[in-house]
């Protein structure tokens, strides 16, 4: 027994001594391998940066040329087999070969069943989530896009007055409130901080939006979950499980900070259940807890599943919700006030813009009549307000045209068993990733007028030249901005198509019933710090458009990017 135990020691050395050499040696190798196979796709499909030759060596140079540029892939692909209505193989060094096709086959695509073709499972893979969000329940069922539907869509007016006031709150520390000299921020950074309050000022309400550590992991966990998901996604699967800890132990970290806030809220409601083993209402007051916890625990109460009623399982969700609500707003905003301060029509942009907001704000009457808008919208920063604003809303949809963060638009994974043929009889087997890529689609001159141009009023101005337009696959917007039954009608040609509408030549929510659930959300939030910037800031004028970072197939603005801003005088 003593030999054994004065062994052991030599023993884990020498295992961990193997295990150092042998790891990199086989991610090596699978790295190599994912980089030349063709992934079982059939030979008919060309492939973007690949010309004559269609071997392995052709394949790792396409597949490395999409690490630092893809946009030219993704040029080449459209120009020579999208625009003439064939499908062609992206290379792309995270998730693997993807199958694009063109724009005539949207419909088509949104059309297919999830447990044909799933675009939950495209997010699955591309975040890691099995890794990156700590617990299994959270891949298996995603709830969030439900909790988001059913109560943070449909309840958004009733927050309208507390985001103003983070909102203005934010705004005044962030860019001051000076109105004679000019302020340098780092824009990035201002509006991460802006977004990521206004987000937990509806999640978990006021008190946590002042406390600075939990902010700050929340923004790093959110920050974060990309570049881990990135380093997982290169490793062979039966690695993952050994490996993806050590990458996520930052995170992580993060995750516990942000739980030592959440969790004793959760134990808190949980505690004031009903004592009965059925599964009843809360007893707490709803007026004064009507946020994330609340809306967690109520669907918690009607899943089968006891787990869902863990306080741990329920703050893990709280977690993966931030990565959903925060960080892909934050640089949607950023993009736009970029757009907008680039401009030689900045001033101009910004003065229609504030009188916009100037005008909702000063009038008691709905627009064009003489009825006072109803209760529930009365609210000069409510749904129906925002919806009103025409302008501030064209602003941002026209930047999440030219620069959309993600270069895919809808994108799902074959789970048919079979695998499925394309709308061309094309055959492709099972785990193939087909979708539709939107960076091309977005900027192609049969779709959009001057399209590598920002034109933040293109939709206003658009709206009463066209006559008639049929929503895309029959998804009503209401004016109050929430997605509402499955309709076949057409548009008026007086009202410009709104920021989170979706269609086959606008992807920046993807399309289809996968769309982005919590696009009316974002497009809330994104609207009202963008009206509060017109109405109380002066933004100089850039010489010149920076351009954006590529990490694969995102894309966002540079982080040191600053700005000089003024407060506008009463």
């Amino acid at each position: 027994m003593a030999i054994l135990l004065e062994a052991a020691p030599g023993a884990l050395l020498m295992a961990i001594s193997i295990a150092a050499v042998a790891f990199p040696i086989v991610i090596v190798v699978n790295l190599l391998f994912r980089l030349t196979s063709n992934a079982s796709l059939p030979p008919n499909l060309p492939w973007a940066g690949m010309e004559s030759s269609s071997g392995p060596g052709a394949r790792l140079k396409a597949n490395l040329t999409s690490i630092l540029n893809l946009k030219s892939l993704l040029n080449e692909g459209y120009a020579k087999y999208s625009k003439s209505g064939q499908a062609y193989v992206l290379p792309h060094i995270l998730t693997g070969p993807e199958v694009v096709l063109p724009v005539s086959a949207a419909r088509w695509l949104c059309e297919q069943p999830e447990h044909v073709m799933s675009q939950n499972e495209v997010n699955r893979q591309f975040l890691e989530a099995d890794h990156t969000f700590f617990h299994p329940n959270i891949v298996r069922e995603p709830i969030h896009p439900e909790v988001i539907r059913r109560e943070l869509t449909h309840k958004l007016g009733t927050f309208a007055e507390d985001i103003a006031e983070e909102l203005e709150l934010c705004l005044e520390e962030n860019w001051g409130v000076d109105t004679e000299d000019w302020k340098e921020v780092n824009l990035y950074d201002t509006m991460l901080d802006v977004i990521s309050r206004l987000s937990m000022r509806v999640l978990v309400g006021k008190e946590l939006t002042q406390n600075k550590e939990f902010l700050r992991s929340a923004r790093m966990f959110d920050r974060n979950v990309v570049l881990s998901a990135a380093g997982i996604n290169l490793l062979p699967w039966f690695l993952k499980p050994i490996l993806s800890p050590f990458i996520t132990a930052y995170d992580y970290m993060h995750y516990l900070t942000i739980s030592k806030f959440i969790l004793p809220l959760v134990k808190e409601r949980l505690a004031q259940l009903q004592p009965s083993g059925e599964k009843q209402l809360p007893l707490f007051d709803l007026k004064k807890t009507d946020n994330y916890v609340q809306w967690a625990i109520s669907h918690a109460l009607s899943h089968s599943d006891p787990a869902e009623l863990t306080p741990t399982l329920i703050t893990k969700r709280f977690a993966s919700l931030c990565f959903a609500a925060i960080q892909s707003s934050v640089i949607t905003i950023t993009n736009a006030i970029l757009d907008v301060a680039a401009s030689p029509h900045s001033a101009s942009y910004l003065d229609t813009m504030r009188d916009e907001v100037l005008s909702e704000l000063s009038s008691p009457l709905l627009p064009g009549t003489k009825r006072k808008p109803p209760a529930s919208s009365s609210s000069p920063w409510g749904k129906a307000a925002l919806a009103r604003m025409v302008h501030i809303d064209s602003a941002l949809r026209e930047s999440m045209r030219l620069n959309g963060f993600v270069a895919r638009g809808i994108m799902k994974t074959v789970l048919a068993p079979g695998g499925v043929t394309l709308p061309d009889g094309t055959h492709v087997p099972r785990g193939t990733k087909v979708g539709i890529q939107a960076y091309s689609v977005h900027r192609d001159g049969e779709f959009y007028s001057c399209p590598e141009t920002y034109d933040a009023f293109r939709f206003v101005r658009e709206a009463g030249t066209r006559p008639g337009l049929l929503v895309p696959e029959g998804r009503r917007v209401s004016a109050s901005g929430s997605d509402t039954e499955s309709v076949s009608e057409t548009c008026k040609g007086d009202r410009p198509l709104a920021l989170v509408t979706t269609s086959p030549t606008f992807l920046a929510f993807s399309h289809g019933p996968n769309a982005c659930p919590g696009r009316f959300f974002a497009a809330n939030q994104m609207k009202l710090t963008l009206a509060h910037i017109a109405l109380h800031y002066e933004i100089e004028q850039l010489p010149k458009r920076p351009e954006n970072l590529w990490f694969v197939s995102s894309m966002g603005p540079p982080f040191s990017q600053t700005i000089r801003v003024r407060r506008r005088k009463a």
